[in-house]
């Protein structure tokens, strides 16, 4: 397969409309105008990193991810500074030089993998110095709706199976900061960011949300027409879209540096 799911190409070009300009602050208080070539790990379809470049364009950024058909989608985004490459970190026979960056961006991907410490410890070790680096992810360890709903408590325990089977931490927003300082990233910075169906435009986030729940539905196997699922998703459309319910998702910020 050569082309990216439409599915996920849609939910890729959502969490860039409801997030960008946030995001797009983030990365200026922590240094992005300081940096000339960046590196945006785990592009996706490249659109995120595509706006950054339009809105820098003295900064070089470069989309990778080892999934070819994000790399192809990304062609529709290219610029004189926005390039895509499909790139496996650990690859044994990879030459791609990670130390002609002086940024790194990681924004929905180090918590979604399964060696996240790996990957800290590969930029450490090939970075250039000084350089900088953001992480930008959901911490699904601060999921929570308000008030409690019965439906929402099937929906965290769709997200933790689905995070079960594919290895992955749940935690990972409360783990990486010390994983950053045991292997000696300098100036820490954490913030939280409410993402909220009272802070997005109902709308968005109930997609967004709903967007997700496929998503995991999919990945366990589960059919088109589950009993469970459609449960989720009436409760989505319904209770989240309307502001009955207040359902937040964890969002951290992470930005650090090796000097």
């Amino acid at each position: 397969m050569n082309q990216l799911d439409p599915f996920v190409e849609d939910h890729l070009n959502l969490q860039v409309r409801i997030s960008y300009a946030d995001h797009h602050s983030f990365l200026l208080r922590h240094g992005l105008n300081l940096c000339s070539h960046v590196l945006d790990v785990g592009t996706g379809n490249g659109a995120f990193a595509a706006r950054l470049a339009q809105d820098h364009p003295e900064i070089q950024f470069l989309g990778i991810d080892k999934r070819r058909p994000c790399v192809v989608s990304c062609r529709s985004h290219l610029t004189a500074n926005f390039d895509a490459q499909h790139v496996d970190m650990f690859a044994r026979k990879s030459t791609f030089d990670f130390g002609q960056f002086d940024g790194f961006l990681m924004r929905y991907f180090l918590l979604h993998v399964d060696h996240t410490e790996k990957i800290l410890e590969l930029f450490k070790a090939r970075a250039k110095r000084p350089s900088r680096f953001w992480i930008i992810d959901l911490d699904w360890s601060q999921f929570s709706c308000e008030p409690q709903h019965p439906t929402f408590d099937k929906l965290t325990k769709l997200v933790k199976d689905f995070c079960s089977k594919i290895s992955l931490d749940t935690l990972g927003g409360q783990n990486v900061v010390p994983w950053l300082r045991q292997m000696d990233y300098q100036d820490i910075v954490v913030e939280n960011l409410p993402f909220t169906n009272h802070n997005v435009p109902p709308e968005d986030f109930a997609l967004y949300l709903k967007q997700e729940v496929q998503c995991y539905a999919r990945m366990m196997g589960k059919a088109i027409n589950d009993p469970e699922t459609a449960e989720i998703i009436h409760f989505i459309e319904t209770d989240v879209k309307s502001g009955k319910v207040l359902v937040s998702y964890g969002m951290v910020l992470v930005s650090s540096q090796l000097r």
